[in-house]
């Protein structure tokens, strides 16, 4: 029975994106109704199987957000307004989980595992490779990037050395977590701050960036505090190549990965579409021109049938738990007024002073997250509530805070979903992945992030 529930909640899922979409164009209300009404019964289906600390924090989140609307009176438009809130989220993470078929059928984990034999013989380059090959897969599978890279470089015998393996995945899925329209943190901050992708982007992946060379830099000194063990040493000679080595199936996924990137953005800018409906269209689009380009269609067409369908749509519940509960709690605040309180509360500790107000909440997301608490609903509630011309800072620079302080706090929270996934591979417990390795990283790059954002604002740029 709970077999059967499964799937009729993912063709549900499936249906409900292809509907939403179709919707955007032909906007039509009765479809609108049709929509609201499969997204309640998703909820249903989804809520008895959620899981960990989702359930907690999702159920929490849908009890205060119901009691609060009850209490308040709220008339039924605001109950579908609740609905509605996050359904985009819930559409876009349906879909991007096609992008990362081509991947994985498309022969290219065979040339990056040759790659990584070849070229990968030292800790310096295992962690450049694997922070680099975790942020640039992580923009096209999110959170589905961890077993794939270890998969990847399972071949290579630094990938014993958990702590490496451990910081190198969950760095460099931290740096596209900050910019990349195909993640749900970004996809939920242009939705709150009201901005458009595009003139957050530049920004954003500077801040990436900076992201990528804090973690360089502390993986290099800790590697002059410890030696490397003659056994983690690779002896390329003794272990054969995995198949013949092809450059040309790296460059053809890199270059694959920059046209969908850059798609996306001339996409969103010609056609004035959402980032998020964009992204959502190439995930549905892109995959079935990849693998057709390479005649693999009818491989991607059987792995949709198999596995997207009864493993990677399962796998989503406690996600879209969280959007719609996110969703839910932010409308209840907003209806309630209560969220007229937060800026209240931070005006009175930070004044209107934009250095320490972004000081405050990225901390406090962080220390937040550490506790267990998902950096969502740091989002929602200063998203929702905030006014940025109180601080003197623009709707980017906002975007920008909440962006910091979701990848830094995901990177630490010993309730992340990548960081539970880095356990299950490494053995390590999420807290000593988190607070242990990652937490001076943390820190480090989130203070050298508010000193270059606060800069960036001297001069004018942002």
């Amino acid at each position: 029975m709970s077999i059967m529930l499964c799937r009729i909640r993912s063709m549900l899922t499936f249906g409900l994106a292809i509907t939403y979409l179709t919707n955007v164009f032909i906007a039509s209300a009765v479809l609108n109704n049709f929509n609201i009404f499969i997204m309640v019964v998703v909820i249903l289906l989804s809520l008895p199987a959620v899981t960990g600390s989702s359930r907690i924090i999702g159920y929490a989140s849908l009890a205060v957000s119901i009691i609060l609307l009850l209490i308040y009176q709220a008339p039924l438009n605001i109950w579908k307004q609740a609905i509605e809130e996050n359904i985009y989220l819930v559409v876009m993470f349906t879909l991007v989980p096609l992008l990362g078929i081509p991947i994985e059928h498309g022969g290219y984990s065979q040339a990056l595992q040759g790659t990584f034999q070849r070229y990968v013989n030292t800790n310096k380059r295992f962690y450049l490779f694997v922070s680099f090959i975790s942020a640039f897969m992580g923009v096209l599978v999110s959170l589905a990037v961890v077993p794939l890279v270890y998969q990847i470089t399972k071949v290579s015998a630094k990938s014993k050395n958990t702590k490496l393996l451990a910081t190198a995945i969950s760095r460099g899925f931290t740096t596209c977590t900050i910019w990349a329209p195909t993640t749900a943190a970004i996809a939920l901050i242009v939705q709150v701050t009201d901005i458009k992708w595009t003139e957050f982007f530049p920004s954003a992946l500077f801040c990436g960036i900076i992201c990528g060379f804090v973690g360089y830099i502390l993986n290099r000194l800790e590697d002059k505090r410890l030696e490397d063990k003659k056994t983690d040493l690779v002896d390329i000679s003794e272990k054969p190549f995995p198949g013949e080595f092809k450059w040309a199936k790296v460059i053809e996924l890199c270059g694959f990965g920059i046209v969908l990137i850059v798609s996306i953005a001339a996409i969103s800018i010609l056609a004035d579409l959402l980032t998020i409906i964009v992204v959502s269209l190439a995930a549905l689009i892109f995959p079935v021109i990849w693998m057709g380009l390479l005649k693999r269609l009818p491989i991607y067409l059987q792995v949709v049938k198999k596995h997207y369908f009864k493993v990677s749509l399962p796998k989503l519940k406690n996600e879209f738990v969280l959007f719609v509960a996110a969703g839910f709690l932010a409308t209840s605040i907003s209806y309630s007024h209560l969220g007229d309180y937060i800026p209240l509360l931070l005006s009175y500790i930070v004044g209107n002073n934009a250095f320490l107000f972004s000081v405050l909440v990225i901390f406090t997301s962080i220390l937040l997250s550490m506790l267990g608490v998902h950096p969502i609903i740091t989002v929602v509630i200063i998203g929702n509530t905030v006014d940025p011309s109180f601080y003197n800072i623009s709707s980017t620079y906002l975007a920008l805070i909440l962006a910091i302080s979701w990848a830094m706090s995901v990177t630490v929270s010993p309730t992340a979903a990548t960081l539970i996934a880095i356990s299950g591979i490494t053995g390590e417990s999420t807290i000593t992945i988190g607070s242990r390795w990652n937490l001076v990283y943390v820190f480090t790059a989130s203070a050298l992030m508010i000193l270059v954002i606060t800069l960036l604002k001297a001069f004018g740029l942002l």
